[in-house]
């Protein structure tokens, strides 16, 4: 058989497997092996000046060994079990051998993982000298190249890419990560590992956590962008990762019976991304994709989300018992992981009911369906915040913006509600939003500016019961910094356990669905100065590089001069066309102003 490297993959649709069967042929033919011809070296060898780019190897700068060390501590408390990518123990091994110093990908990935941990970290070595906390660990991410010119992928650089994308969610430039991906996904086509292997080995689960790591990923990344996933659900076929900590890799890779795994979540998270997969695929995917596939007219649609809803529930019942949601639990990794959990679960339920929102009418469960999940959401993460008083993982940072979107959408759409506006108990959890996303600025730059678009929203002349205490410019990560972002006088909702399953199931019945578009899309923009641009959108908008507060006046929406037709569409023009018509009359004149030049978009 002809093979070229032994880590590259060619499939049943590539010449050289044509190739292979004609030398096959050849040999029935012959009746004997084929003869190896000799070959030209100058076709078959590297050149000498593409040797010279393949040899190239960066010089690293590292902290010390101490600041390594405590770095490294924080990434795998912190990171590692809600994105299990490196095996600890040999990873840290590796570090201890200097491998970072030898073999340059490793050191990459090593750079990248102390530039994640550094999020998490008070050490003044971390930040850009006379800068603020948001510069925690540029200094190490900066320095590693992102795409070199030739280079056979490695794992290291599979974990590299998918790190990346992990860290620039929180930069000024969060779009990178989309990016990133796409490089992790044909890396990971590049070496075969999107297909199952024959013969298991050791060797191959840090693959599969590879895999799944950066498909996860992309099943998020393509929600919040509304963008088709970078390897379809048709495209791989992969185990799951096998439900054993790291520390028993080595030990006949064996579970200990009775002791609940940290890579149970991992599996949990993966079905769960998967279902959001299903959905944007299936209900979300173009017109001319759904026409080949057989994916058309109403009642499929209904159908289509009856199964979504039924894998649903399925996957509720196969979450083990140490990873069900309980708001009374003892903080701890368990803890940790139930929370993102179920508030991405919540999550995907608002994706797969959310795209007829604002079409619906009367008494639609559209927006009912979404307020539920959205409140259930912003339940759990209160109770995290409250409990852990740590810096949010960056997995939730969006899920608890749309959450937040979606209780102002339920309160601009209660026409005639007996309760007014500043009395709504949804105030409290969009309070709550707010505060989780403040809690994350100082290390999350795309925290921040989510907060300063729900503070759009909240600016229309809206009377609020209490202020946000915000946190200072430059907070750390510590816990005293986080205790700052929650306001201890702020009204809470009564129930802070929330029966997910129950309001979901027993209030509701699966609605249809149409495209995702949400918030993020290029297409749909803010207005951000009282002059502003008719082609900035939110995608530039969070991606631009300038101060955000030169971009946002103070005087918010209602002092806006007006939109401009394009800038609003989807999800904003959900909310513009919902407005109550009993709107407080002393704003009436200014939404009146703010909804007057935007363009119809049904």
């Amino acid at each position: 058989m002809l093979s070229l490297s032994q880590t590259r993959f060619y499939g049943a649709a590539s010449g050289f497997s044509l190739l292979n069967s004609a030398v096959e042929e050849k040999e029935k033919f012959l009746g004997r092996p084929a003869a190896q011809h000799s070959r030209r070296p100058l076709f078959w060898q590297t050149l000498p000046w593409e040797k010279v780019e393949y040899d190239q190897r960066p010089q690293y700068v590292y902290p010390q060994s101490d600041l390594i060390a405590s770095l490294l501590d924080l990434y795998f408390r912190n990171v590692h079990p809600l994105l299990p990518i490196l095996h600890r123990p040999s990873f840290e091994r590796s570090v201890a051998e200097g491998l970072h110093l030898k073999d340059t990908q490793f050191g990459a990935t090593l750079l990248v993982i102390l530039g994640i941990a550094s999020r998490y970290s008070d050490d003044p070595r971390v930040f850009v000298e006379g800068d603020a906390s948001l510069s925690a660990g540029w200094k190490f991410v900066k320095q590693v190249q992102v795409v070199r010119k030739f280079f056979d992928p490695t794992l290291y650089d599979v974990q590299y890419y998918c790190l990346m994308t992990y860290f620039a969610s929180g930069t000024s430039a969060p779009q990178t990560g989309w990016m990133y991906l796409g490089l992790g996904i044909r890396c990971l086509q590049y070496r075969g590992e999107h297909l199952r292997k024959k013969k298991w080995d050791p060797s191959h689960e840090l693959w599969k956590r590879a895999f799944w790591s950066v498909c996860v990923l992309d099943r998020l990344w393509s929600c919040f962008t509304g963008r088709p996933a970078g390897i379809p659900a048709e495209d791989y076929d992969v185990e799951l990762p096998f439900e054993v900590d790291d520390e028993y890799w080595e030990h006949g890779f064996t579970q200990p019976a009775g002791k609940p795994s940290l890579l149970s979540y991992f599996v949990c998270n993966i079905r769960l991304c998967e279902i959001l997969g299903d959905a944007l695929r299936r209900l979300y995917s173009s017109s001319k994709s759904k026409v080949l596939m057989g994916w058309t007219g109403p009642e499929w649609e209904q159908r289509a989300v009856a199964e979504l809803d039924s894998a649903m529930n399925d996957w509720l019942y196969i979450v083990p018992p140490h990873l069900r949601w309980d708001p009374d639990r003892t903080p701890d990794t368990f803890f940790d992981q139930s929370a993102v959990l179920y508030i991405t679960y919540y999550y995907t339920q608002i994706a797969i009911h959310r795209q007829y929102i604002h079409k619906a009418t009367g008494s639609s469960p559209f927006l009912s369906i979404c307020t539920s999940a959205a409140r259930s959401a912003l339940n759990v993460a209160d109770v995290w915040l409250k409990k852990s008083q740590r810096v949010p993982s960056s997995f939730i940072i969006n899920h608890i913006f749309i959450s937040g979107v979606i209780l102002f959408l339920n309160i601009f759409r209660s026409r005639g509600a007996s309760v007014s506006v500043d009395k709504n108990p949804d105030i409290a959890r969009i309070r709550t939003a707010m505060t989780i996303l403040k809690s994350a600025e100082s290390r999350w730059q795309s925290a921040g500016r989510l907060w300063e678009l729900l503070q759009e929203l909240h600016s229309l002349d809206l009377k609020w019961p209490t202020q946000i205490k915000l946190l200072p410019a430059e907070s750390g990560a510590s816990k005293a910094g986080v205790a700052a972002a929650i306001t201890t006088s702020r009204e809470t909702s009564s129930t802070t356990q929330h029966e997910f399953h129950t309001n979901y199931t027993e209030s509701f019945a699966p609605a249809p669905y149409h495209p995702w578009n949400n918030i993020h899309s290029s297409d749909q923009s803010l207005p951000l100065n009282n002059d502003p641009d008719p082609n900035f959108s939110i995608e530039q908008l969070l991606a631009d590089t300038a101060e955000f507060d030169t971009l946002i006046p103070n005087s918010g929406w209602g002092d806006s001069a007006g939109l401009s037709n394009n800038m609003i569409d989807d999800e904003f023009m959900s909310l513009l066309l919902a407005a109550p018509i009993d709107f407080p009359a002393r704003s009436r004149e200014e939404w009146n102003l703010y909804t007057s030049n935007v363009k119809d978009g049904d």
